[in-house]
């Protein structure tokens, strides 16, 4: 549940920090002082999109903070999702699970959890396991029937058949679209096997290494100006060697010249030495002239041919859009399209099978949720009525009805809608179209009531769901709060005076002005000061000490409410 909320630069909110309790929570106060602000602020720890102008002028972001405690089951889930984005936070039972979000002037958001940033996806995750926010803009999700199939599921606990059956699903598409592939492939088999055939050929022709590449091109590079090279060549060997006056006979003589005298001078000792390497170097300068003018030897038509290959290489290079070093990969790759298109029949034939057994598997656990939804949908409805009756709409009747579809989807092949009607003698028909505004915030109180005890989120939320609706009704509506309250944590945002009464933290939410600006402050009450904001709520802008008395009445009734109800809620 939450334990402790602050919330710092959003729209009229400068500074707010509010310690909630483990049962019911109430905010009140005029209308535009910035109670659903609050409610907006939790929407951002959820994972609601940020916007720029939620940030109060002269502040630099808007910011959410949130302490959460934890029951076992929940931080296990969290720390799943945590792990999968990458975190390993330690969840401590003492501090609970801390939650960060902020909002920029330039509508750029920053979300942390447990210290650790995580994106909006992550947080929406996280946050659908903390709070659940319901509001008179969420009639939508009455009048959406897409939605009417979460709601019977969750109630029939349909979660892990759920779960397998959207496994098996994304199973079988998958098959499905590698077999569609497949067949769209088959049938423009024969002029794509002539294209490979003709493109593994030609990689085969050349040769694909890349330091042979390397080898080539230089040795055309050489090709390219042998004559002159071997003109080079030749004159070189000549010069060290061969002429009558060449540098190797030379430095003979002054070799032996220079030992004549070794012993006369140690300085020609030293020249004998160098011009002992010398000679050596001239000899074998010669030697490597010499092989270097056999190697320019170029055979008839040699240099036509290795250019002829080089280009060969490049023109592949360039056509299948890779370097050299990786046309081996692609001669690869295109050799095992090739295995697969030649047996293209048994592949298909072993995926279509493969793709039947999917498909069929599929339908089975569709199946299951077929008949678990409907031997749950009586008890459903049944559910939701007697809430109903609670709230003063005693003769209203839902029906859950349920529609196969062809093929399965990844819930399974049911189409599910609410019927229903508020007076007896009237058809049923679809919830969307026939009940009014008050009639939809109470379906969606007895809905949250009749899965309250499902629900595995601690926090509820609701904002203005009592639109439409006062006296007797408002008085039932605050019962069936305060019995949420005694298995969940429940904020409450209400004008209605007879659903504050039953509060275990009430807080009054009001404007004032400092230093020219207007700001919100939410103050917690006591006995006194709650019975004073009843009777306002009562009574209107004048307190009388009528408003007084009925406030006092509304809330010892609430207390005997409580005092019968059993006991307090365990803290989840």
């Amino acid at each position: 549940m939450l334990l402790h909320l602050r919330i710092r630069g959003l729209a009229l909110l400068e500074d707010v920090a509010l310690d909630l309790v483990g049962g019911l929570n109430v905010l009140t106060g005029e209308t535009g002082a910035g109670k659903s602000i609050i409610v907006g602020a939790l929407s951002l720890l959820r994972g609601a999109r940020g916007r720029a102008e939620l940030v109060r002028e002269g502040s630099e972001s808007a910011e959410v903070d949130g302490q959460f405690e934890l029951a076992a089951d929940s931080r296990e889930r969290i720390a799943a999702v945590l792990a999968r984005a990458g975190l390993a936070p330690t969840l401590d039972d003492d501090e609970g699970l801390l939650v960060h979000r902020a909002v920029t002037k330039s509508g750029r958001s920053r979300a942390a959890i447990a210290g650790g940033l995580v994106t909006q996806a992550v947080l929406a995750e996280v946050g659908e396991e903390l709070v659940d926010i319901c509001s008179q803009h969420e009639h939508h999700f009455l009048t959406h029937a897409a939605r009417h199939l979460e709601v019977l599921d969750a109630w029939a606990k349909l979660g892990p058949v759920l779960e397998e059956h959207r496994r098996r699903h994304g199973a079988w598409q998958a098959s499905q679209r590698a077999l569609l592939e497949l067949q769209q492939r088959a049938a423009e088999r024969e002029r794509h096997l002539d294209y490979l055939r003709f493109a593994v050929d030609e990689l085969e022709a050349v040769e694909l290494d890349a330091e042979a590449y390397e080898a080539l091109r230089r040795r055309v590079a050489l090709l390219r100006n042998a004559q002159r090279w071997a003109e080079f060549a030749r004159e070189a060997h000549e010069a060290l060697y061969d002429a009558d006056d060449a540098i190797a006979s030379r430095l003979a003589n002054l070799l032996d010249r220079a030992k004549g005298g070794r012993d006369d001078s140690q300085q020609l000792g030293t020249i004998e030495e160098q011009l002992a390497v010398a000679q050596l170097a001239c000899e074998e300068a010669a030697r490597a002239a010499a092989r270097f003018a056999d190697e320019l030897e170029v055979e008839p038509g040699e240099l036509e041919a290795a250019d002829d290959r080089l280009h060969a290489i490049e023109r592949l290079r360039r056509k299948h859009g890779v370097e050299v070093a990786e046309l081996a990969d692609k001669l690869a790759q295109m050799r095992l399209e090739l295995e697969q298109l030649e047996h293209a029949d048994e592949h298909l034939r072993a995926l279509t099978e493969r793709t039947g057994e999917l498909y069929a598997r599929c339908r089975e656990t569709a199946a299951q949720l077929h008949d678990a939804r409907t031997r749950a949908a009586a008890g459903l409805a049944t559910a939701v009525e007697a809430e109903l009756g609670a709230l003063h709409i005693p003769k209203a009747r839902l029906q859950v009805h349920i529609e196969r579809t062809d093929e399965p989807g990844p819930d399974g092949d049911d189409r599910v809608e609410f019927l229903f009607t508020a007076n007896p003698g009237e058809p049923l028909a679809p919830l969307r179209r026939v009940a009014s505004g008050g009639e939809l915030s109470r379906v969606l109180l007895a809905l949250k009531g009749a899965l309250a005890a499902e629900d595995r989120i601690a926090t509820y939320v609701f904002d203005e769901v009592d639109a439409g609706v006062g006296g007797a009704v408002a008085e039932a509506i605050g019962r069936r709060l305060q019995r949420a309250a005694a298995h969940h944590q429940v904020l409450c945002v209400t004008h209605l005076p007879q659903i504050a009464a039953f509060a275990d933290a009430h807080f009054r939410v009001g404007k004032l002005q400092r230093k020219g600006r207007t700001i919100t402050e939410v103050q917690r009450l006591e006995d006194d000061e709650r019975r004073e904001e009843i009777a306002r709520m009562l009574g209107g802008a004048r307190v009388t000490q009528s408003a007084r008395d009925h406030a006092a009445e509304l809330l010892a009734s609430a207390r005997q409410a409580r005092r019968g109800g059993g006991p307090r809620r365990a803290r989840r």
